[in-house]
């Protein structure tokens, strides 16, 4: 490949960079210049690469960010950026997390060093959330014995508009070999693919139920539905398939979905890529609250009681304090099955404390109230909840909904 006609590294056409991670396309000379690209072509070449070079190539991508950053390396700056105008690389952060204990200090972590601006509060929320879920993912789904790479970055766009890109990647079975076992019809991967991001779809139980204590196959129909509120994107790409949803910056929830060409064109893994424009989350609040909505809007119904109570509890009441454990999913269902449980069957009252918990992931309350939940309803003994913050109430309102609805 000449340098003249360089492999194109545009989120909007991923496919040339795929097929050479395939082994289907060529490999591009300069791949230094590739160290230096956006999150999601680093994630890329990092995870289809074993592990130590992987490794190797990190460094030397944070190597050669700081000699562009400090002027240096002449050479590659000239490669990088021909007509002479430096563009602004920000902020670059990476990491390799492998275990669920690692998720939430690595999320709080990254979130407020990407977006350090008290005013950006809403958008640094969205992209925490975004963090946690793909990486839980990562752990729970991916079977990738060496876990997942995480890569953000910040940039300015031609226009000036600085976009935030999350890139999660691992070497994993990929998302149809994950659905295939419970949904055996979703035998194509792009019919896989597309319906991972319908909401209650999860290789932890069948289509028609609402999830397991441990998943409520939310994750990616959350993420996706982020996207197209924002004006963001999803590029998704595994086994045997790869897709990209856009949204409208202009026409708040409408976007466009479609599958990469040539069809069949995947990842080794899986790549989920998340972009969004900073400052593109005004109210973090009211976008859970609409995503809430429209998951409810499919979600099997039927006529319940509502068994979470946010009014007052007996003074009697024993007080769980969830800030301690936030984001630990195993800690969650830990504490379900041997703490909560146990009293809801002795009908005893209990309080959930949420203080100082701004959100919360809808894949941590599932583990941590999905089976309670049913159980309180069959012994229609309340659970308590206090000091709950309006996103957090509107998620606890929604697994209510649909842990007693299938």
């Amino acid at each position: 490949m000449s340098p003249e006609r360089p492999l194109p590294l545009s989120l909007e056409d991923p496919a040339p960079l795929l097929q050479w991670l395939s082994g289907t396309g060529p490999e591009p000379e300069q791949i230094e210049l590739l160290f230096l690209a956006r999150a999601w072509v680093r994630s890329a070449i990092v995870v289809a690469s074993p592990i130590e070079k992987a490794r190797a190539i990190l460094q030397r991508a944070r190597e050669l960010h700081a000699q562009v950053e400090r002027g240096e390396n002449p050479e590659v700056i000239a490669r990088l950026f021909p007509a002479g105008s430096k563009k602004d690389l920000n902020r670059f952060l990476d990491e390799w997390v492998n275990s669920f204990e690692a998720i939430e200090p690595f999320a709080n972590e990254i979130s407020k060093a990407l977006v350090p601006e008290e005013q950006l509060e809403d958008t640094r929320l969205t992209l925490r959330y975004v963090i946690v879920e793909l990486l839980r993912n990562v752990i729970q789904h991916s079977h990738a014995s060496s876990g997942g790479v995480v890569l953000v970055d910040l940039w300015n766009e031609e226009s000036g508009r600085p976009m935030l890109q999350l890139a999660v990647a691992d070497a994993g079975i990929g998302i149809p070999a994950s659905l295939r076992t419970l949904h055996p019809n979703l035998s194509d991967p792009e019919a896989a693919l597309e319906k991972s991001l319908w909401p209650h779809i999860s290789g932890t139980f069948e289509e028609g139920l609402t999830g397991t204590q441990q998943n409520a196959g939310m994750g990616l129909f959350f993420i996706a539905e982020m996207a197209k509120l924002t004006g963001g994107s999803l590029l998704i790409a595994t086994r045997g398939a790869s897709l990209l949803l856009s949204g409208w910056v202009d026409d708040e929830g409408n976007h466009s979905l479609r599958f990469i060409e040539p069809r069949g064109v995947g990842f080794p893994g899986t790549l989920v890529v998340f972009e969004l424009p900073v400052g593109g989350v005004v109210d973090y609040p009211a976008l859970i609250e609409t995503i809430k909505e429209r998951a409810k809007q499919r979600t099997p119904q039927r006529a319940i009681h509502r068994w979470i109570r946010f009014d007052s509890a007996p003074p009697e009441a024993t007080v769980f304090e969830i800030q301690k454990q936030a984001e630990n999913t195993p800690a969650a269902i830990h504490l379900a099955q041997n703490e909560i449980t146990p009293r809801i069957l002795r009908r005893e009252p209990i309080v959930l404390d949420f203080s100082g918990l701004r959100i919360l992931t809808q894949s941590y309350l599932h583990s941590l109230l999905f089976e309670p939940l049913r159980l309180a309803w069959a012994l229609r003994t309340p659970i308590h909840v206090r000091n709950v913050e309006p996103a957090v109430r509107s998620n606890l309102e929604l697994l209510e909904n649909y842990a007693l609805a299938g």
